[in-house]
């Protein structure tokens, strides 16, 4: 966790010492920082942040009980009686500050990763792969906002050689924020898809927001891109003034731009149904900047291309870090989806695919592939709910939703939400033969499903994180219990 001196806060932070300030040492120190009285230890320095529905200010007197020894407050009042406060105009900006400070303290090589999709899952995937390499700290569960971030780099040991962070968004401006604080040495953006189109308005405004991780790269880092993505690698390559590298990892297998200076493709291989097997073609350049290309097999927990995908970020990594290339590939091994992210479930009737923590356009396609690749021809069910955020695209897309259920030969589409009629529509362009049903909600979804199911099924549920799809595991899961 985090130690930093009072100096060092009232730096940071432009603060002014209230409260007990009789006999003040300057090199006082805290050992973590704290938001929240439920979760705090003694020796915390505890940030009073307000929200829509609480205010820190209240819970101070009970942090003080708990162990903190000083406070950040925005009311000079709410520091207990005895008690040293940091006084500042705004107390969230007071914790990205010292966020920002510890991160520069820390002797850690920090990865940066963002994207519409696969970013948990990446990241995820680079903490399996480093973890038994480096003293390896990682945002837990989705921390990945500017309070989340700065908490992740607050909780970091001393003693962190790597410091992997997630980032998300929903408007512009959020990024470029949280890069700021994080200064990676290596940004990974999965892709640029139409995740939250309906507040940024267009592709090129995502696109456009994603590439705000590019403002913290340290000097001489790495930026490292998708490259089926259509229109990022072009995009990082025409980037003006830019002081980092560019690494590419595609599934396409060309390297179609010399312009990178790292490059990787795979050529997907064999799966089991646990793991999916690629070989992958690494390009590197030497001291002068020669091309040195090697080939090596790999295998990553996960059945689909975009674990695959996810796995080369992981990879790229290893090669600038200089990590020991057969550890991480033991690493990738170990990597288990967790909740409800690709996780696969085996009864003694079905086949069940978890992936109902959240969807996009480019989510649920993956999600299709996956099971059409698991299913080795058995029937292919998806119980899907809508995708919210996409504004005045959202017909258009769930249509392409069901174009791509279509493409991958799914038997029989179980859909509810607002533009199920659209997903049908794309289903049926695609493949006329498919069984598209349509109900008013999950729960009426859940009851048309269950008696439908036949031993043998693979089963896929899956949709934006309010439709709650993963009630639809839980009910089959619960009937298999009682037969």
């Amino acid at each position: 966790m985090a130690v930093l001196t009072l100096s060092e806060i009232l730096i940071a932070t432009d603060g002014t010492l209230v409260g007990s300030v009789e006999n003040t040492n300057a090199d006082s120190v805290f050992s973590g920082v704290s938001t929240d009285t439920r979760t705090i230890f003694e020796g915390n320095l505890f940030i009073a942040l307000i929200g829509e529905r609480f205010d820190g200010h209240n819970f101070c007197q009970t942090a003080q009980e708990r162990g903190a020894r000083g406070f950040i407050v925005s009311r000079a009042e709410a520091v207990p009686p005895g008690a040293i406060g940091i006084l500042v105009a705004d107390t969230l900006s007071a914790l990205l500050s010292v966020a920002q400070c510890y991160r520069k303290k820390l002797n850690a090589r920090v990865i940066a990763v963002t994207g519409s999709v696969g970013k948990t899952t990446t990241r995820e995937m680079l903490a399996y792969a480093f973890s038994s390499i480096y003293r390896t700290h990682a945002t837990k569960q989705n921390l990945n906002n500017e309070i989340g971030m700065s908490l992740t780099l607050l909780s970091a040991p001393v003693d962190t050689e790597l410091l992997i962070v997630e980032m998300g968004m929903r408007k512009r401006g959020e990024i470029l924020a949280l890069t700021k604080i994080a200064e990676p040495d290596i940004a990974i953006i999965t892709n640029a898809g139409v995740s939250h189109i309906e507040r940024l308005g267009s592709r090129d405004e995502i696109l456009r927001a994603k590439n705000e991780i590019c403002e913290g790269i340290r000097d001489g880092g790495l930026l490292l891109v998708n490259g089926d993505d259509e229109r990022l690698p072009q995009y990082a390559l025409s980037l003006e003034a830019k002081s980092f590298r560019i690494g590419v990892a595609t599934l396409d297998g060309k390297e179609e731009n010399a312009g990178y200076d790292l490059f990787v493709a795979a050529k997907p291989g064999d799966t089991d149904g646990e793991t999916t097997k690629f070989t992958a073609e690494i390009v590197t350049r030497d001291k002068n900047q020669k091309r040195i290309r090697r080939i090596d097999d790999y295998a990553v927990r996960g059945v689909g291309l975009h674990f695959v995908r996810n796995a080369l970020f992981a990879i790229l990594c290893a090669v600038e870090l200089g990590a020991d290339s057969e550890r991480v590939k033991r690493g990738l091994l170990s990597y288990q989806p967790t909740g409800s992210r690709g996780k696969l479930i085996r009864t003694p009737r079905y086949l069940l695919y978890d992936d109902a923590y959240n969807a996009s356009p480019e989510s649920m396609a993956a999600a299709f592939e996956s099971i059409r690749i698991l299913a080795k021809g058995r029937r292919t069910i998806a119980a899907i709910g809508g995708i919210l955020e996409l504004g005045d695209h959202a017909e258009s897309l769930h249509r392409e939703v069901g174009e791509a259920a279509g493409r991958h030969g799914i038997d029989k589409v179980f859909v509810c939400g607002e533009y199920a009629e659209s997903v049908k529509e794309g289903v049926l362009s695609v493949n006329p033969n498919a069984e598209v049903l349509l109900f008013a909600d999950r729960d009426a979804l859940i009851t048309s499903l269950l008696p439908a199911l036949q031993p043998g099924d693979v089963v896929l549920a899956k949709g934006s994180h309010a439709f709650a799809m993963d009630a639809v595991i839980k009910a089959i899961l619960e009937r298999e219990e009682l037969t």
